[in-house]
């Protein structure tokens, strides 16, 4: 994987450029970040593609509403996102 992170014109903007298989790649946006890097909310090119990361196997209900909210104000369909089950 290849991280790439923007900053620029006195406005933060964090990207993704991400491969997984040479030489094939896409540009993800990181649209949130908690303040201790424990948890992302990840966008793909277009609405389609939402991830919400995290370092640990679960996401405090606090921190996955308030991500959940944002990414449908500005336009993804939530009711669509797949939960992985994690415990394992």
């Amino acid at each position: 994987m290849i991280y790439r992170s923007i900053w620029g014109n006195g406005t933060s903007k964090a990207e993704l450029k991400v491969s997984f298989f040479r030489p094939f790649y896409a540009g993800y946006n990181v649209i949130a970040l908690d303040e201790n890097y424990q948890y992302a909310l990840i966008a793909g090119s277009s609405t389609k593609y939402l991830w919400i990361l995290s370092r640990i196997t679960t996401i405090p209900d606090d921190i996955k509403e308030k991500y959940l909210n944002l990414a449908k104000s500005i336009g993804y369909n939530i009711d669509d996102l797949v939960w992985v089950n994690q415990s394992r």
